[in-house]
């Protein structure tokens, strides 16, 4: 591994790790590199004498790792990292603090106030112009975490990544199943644990007992649903196609239906990822169940053709929060 510094920020990469070639503000690091810096902080504070500058360093850039829940990218670097800064806040807790974080647009003003007494609640507030222009002064004595999130969709993007997805959308000829597609690109023989989460489209829910059936495959550790989504935790991914068909129904009819997601990615590197759209038209032969087919596999090499899926670009939404976190590390 090595180290790299730069903006009082400090964090820990492997050497096999890709150079990019441009940072990014909505950059977020791989889990592994998020895990290795947390476990440098944990060291660098468990000596007698604690370098506080150096891990200071190293808590400014876990903190821009941190999504808007408090987490990270994985459960695995989440569990380590918070560990690591909450080993932090020990060492540098103070009782003294009263902070006063003021945000400014031009129409009109934010405060926040954080002392002793609420030092441990979150306070968040939407801001209303975007786009627009704001400014945030703090005034007062301590350190608080402010903290800007900005959720937008945008269609899925065509590049070479570690897993390769195909999606289709078929009437059932009789009630119903969804069938996926999966296989791994990647360098190695096999992936490691993968994650395929199916979204579903605006008023389909899947068929649990269907989903289930897929646990006899070998290569499924267990499944999650929801009312929209249906997770599914495959052990590993080879370079041969994985095909998980489960059913679908239609709940609610909705209009103007719009593309749904399906998203590989890999559980302990998360940046390595894929994401497909897929589109359905409602057939007047089977109206009320379907076939979802979504193919995900591991090939030797990147296939252009195969990976070829028709997509429609997905409505723009845009969304800002300014989250205020103050806790017990700061």
């Amino acid at each position: 591994t090595a180290s790299l510094s730069a903006d009082s920020q400090v964090h820990w990469e492997r050497p096999s790790a890709k150079p990019r070639a441009k940072q990014s503000s909505w950059y977020r690091a791989a889990s592994a590199e998020v895990e290795l810096t947390a476990y440098m902080l944990m060291t660098s504070l468990s000596g007698p004498e604690k370098d506080l500058g150096r891990a200071s360093e190293m808590v400014n850039w876990l903190s821009r790792q941190q999504n808007p829940y408090g987490g990270f990218s994985s459960t695995t670097d989440t569990v380590v990292a918070l560990q690591s800064l909450a080993k932090y806040a020990e060492a540098t807790f103070s009782d003294a603090r009263d902070v006063t974080v003021t945000v400014r647009s031009q129409t009109g003003v934010q405060e926040f106030h954080v002392d002793k007494t609420n030092r441990l609640l979150l306070q968040k507030a939407s801001l209303p112009d975007i786009p627009g222009d704001y400014t945030l002064t703090a005034s007062g004595s301590g350190c608080v975490y402010v903290q800007t999130v900005l959720r937008y969709n945008v269609p899925p993007p065509r590049s070479d990544a570690a897993f390769a997805v195909r999606v289709e959308v078929k009437p059932d000829q009789c009630p119903g199943e969804s069938v996926k597609k999966l296989q791994y690109t990647g360098s190695r023989a096999q992936s490691n644990m993968a994650i395929v989460e199916v979204k579903l489209l605006s008023g389909f829910i899947p068929v649990k007992s269907s989903v289930r059936e897929l646990e006899k495959n070998k290569v499924i550790q267990r499944s999650d649903i929801s009312m929209d989504m249906v997770t599914l935790y495959l052990n590993e991914l080879k370079h041969e196609s994985v095909h998980l068909p489960f059913m679908v129904e239609q709940d609610i009819e909705v209009k103007n239906l719009k593309p749904a997601t399906v998203k590989v990615y890999d559980y302990y590197e998360t940046g390595k990822r894929l994401c497909r759209g897929y589109a359905y038209r409602r057939s007047k032969t089977h109206p009320n169940w379907d076939i979802l087919r979504i193919s995900v596999y591991y090939p030797h090499k990147y296939n252009t053709d195969y990976m070829e899926v028709e997509q429609e670009a997905l409505s723009a939404v845009s969304i800002q929060w300014l989250i205020l976190r103050c806790s017990a590390r700061y």
